[in-house]
C-alpha cells in the first residue's frame, strides 16, 4: 500500500534526511494499519505517492530522530562539529532549549503566572484585583476601562489582552540557547537576533531545518539568525513531561 522507496525519497528530497528502514517499516505497519480502519478504506489503496509522504513525515515529526533518521553530522579534528553536512539544509531535534538572556527565576515566575492564568484564571501580581462584578477594584478610570465602556466591540479583538483590556501575562524573550542532535551528535546554537518562530516553550523533541549559521571558534556556537532555521513542528510522547516549567524547576533545584 505505501510506496516505501517512493516516500524515502520524497523525504530525502524534501528534507534532505535519510530515514533508517526499521523505523519506516514499523512506521509503514501503523500508517497502513489507520488506513485500513478508515472510513474511505476502499480508496485507501489508491492514495497518491505526495499523500502517502506526508502521513510518514506526520509520525516522523513525533519520533525520536535517534529512532527513526541516520545521523549526518560530523565531528572534525577538535572534537567539535566544524561544519553542517553540504546539503542544503540539515534536519536535526530540539533536545534542549532555554533563555540565556532571562534569569531562570525570572523566566519561572513569568511562566508560572501565565499558567496561573490561563488554567485557573488567576490574575498576574502586577494587575488589581478584579470585584464581583468582574472590574477593576483599584477604583481607577484607565483608557481601558473607558474603551471598554465606549463599544470596544467595534475593534478588532488583540491576543494581548484580556476581556477587561488588560495586558496577559507572557513569556519573555531574550536569547535562546538550542542544543540540536541529528540522534548521534549534539550542537549547541544560539540565536544571534530573536527568531520569532522559535520561543523557549518548544516541545523537547521538535524538528528543524538548519539551512545556515556559522560555527563560532573555540566555542563551536552555532550562530543563527531568522533565515537560518525553519521550524517544522512535532512532539515525540516521550518527551512531553518535559515541560518549560519543569525543566525550569529542575534547573533552580540544582542550582544552576
Amino acid at each position: 500500500m505505501i510506496d516505501r522507496a517512493g516516500v524515502t525519497a520524497g523525504i530525502k528530497r524534501k528534507y534532505g534526511v535519510s530515514i533508517r528502514p526499521q523505523w519506516l517499516g514499523k512506521c509503514v505497519e501503523h500508517v497502513e494499519a489507520e488506513l485500513a480502519n478508515a472510513s474511505n478504506a476502499s480508496d485507501a489503496h489508491n492514495l497518491h505517492l505526495e499523500v502517502q509522504t506526508r502521513l510518514v513525515i506526520e509520525q516522523l515529526l513525533n519520533s525520536d530522530i535517534g529512532e527513526s533518521c541516520i545521523p549526518a553530522l560530523t565531528v572534525g579534528n577538535n572534537n567539535q562539529v566544524n561544519q553542517l553536512p553540504g546539503t542544503p539544509y540539515t534536519f536535526l531535534q530540539v533536545q534542549e532549549i532555554m533563555d540565556v538572556g532571562i534569569s531562570k527565576h525570572a523566566m519561572w515566575e513569568a511562566v508560572r503566572e501565565k499558567e496561573d492564568f490561563e488554567q485557573r484564571g488567576i490574575r498576574p501580581s502586577y494587575l488589581p484585583a478584579l470585584d464581583e462584578d468582574g472590574d477593576d477594584s483599584s477604583g481607577v478610570f484607565t483608557a481601558n476601562t473607558q474603551a471598554n465602556t465606549q463599544g470596544s466591540a467595534a475593534h478588532a479583538p488583540n491576543d494581548d489582552v484580556d476581556a477587561n483590556g488588560d495586558r496577559k501575562p507572557k513569556i519573555p524573550h531574550g536569547m535562546l540557547k538550542l542544543v540540536l542532535t541529528d540522534g548521534r551528535t549534539r550542537i549547541s546554537a544560539l540565536e544571534l537576533t530573536p527568531i520569532p518562530q522559535l520561543n523557549v516553550g518548544l516541545p523537547i523533541g521538535t524538528k528543524v531545518l538548519v539551512k545556515g549559521g556559522q560555527f563560532m571558534q573555540p566555542t563551536g556556537l552555532l550562530s543563527l539568525d531568522a533565515d537560518g532555521i525553519q521550524l517544522l513542528g512535532g512532539a515525540p510522547a516521550q518527551y512531553e513531561q518535559f515541560t518549560l516549567r519543569t525543566r525550569l524547576e529542575s534547573s533552580l533545584r540544582r542550582g544552576q
